[in-house]
């Protein structure tokens, strides 16, 4: 069922009211409206982004422009690199999102379509089973964010370039 109700101006601490249209008036106190009022962001239903660090990222391919870089956790040389990758993983957070349902023929402007974008594939463990995370990665914003999207999700998210620059060990 659906129940429209017409909010009208304002009368003291109550706003005038009315159900389904109807010429039948009631007030209400003012915070109910607070109560109905909410902003995309609020409502929004975002990724889960895993909880990746350096116990149990195992492995991280960039592939930008067409060449690959790999980080593996069973390289004891790239130990550092793994730490430094593994930190800007486990920093990531899908708070802000920029478009909530990116068409295809938008993503160029985030930098985000085929030929654009860094691709990065996160292997870690969780809960003892391998999985794999991929982030793609756009252009910035102009405001220290770039536009991120993650595996097979629509949303376009900002996270910060310092970060995205962690990620991909710059």
């Amino acid at each position: 069922n659906t129940t429209q109700i017409g909010f009208g101006d304002l009368t003291g601490d109550n706003y005038y009211v009315n159900v389904n249209g109807s010429d039948q008036v009631y007030t209400v106190v003012s915070t109910a409206l607070d109560d109905l009022q909410y902003t995309l962001d609020e409502m929004a239903q975002l990724d889960e982004y895993p909880s990746i660090g350096s116990g149990n990222l195992k492995k991280e391919v960039i592939t930008e422009n067409g060449e690959t870089t790999t980080y593996d956790s069973e390289n004891e040389d790239q130990a550092e690199d793994i730490a430094a990758v593994a930190g800007g993983l486990g920093a990531v957070t899908l708070s802000e999102a920029a478009d909530y349902s990116v068409e295809d023929a938008d993503l160029a402007g985030y930098g985000l379509d085929e030929e654009s974008r860094i691709t990065v594939e996160a292997t870690y463990t969780e809960d003892e089973e391998e999985k794999v995370l991929t982030l793609y990665i756009g252009t910035e914003d102009g405001d220290g964010s770039r536009y991120v999207m993650m595996n097979d999700s629509r949303i376009v998210y900002l996270i910060s370039t310092e970060i995205c620059d962690n990620i991909l060990n710059k």
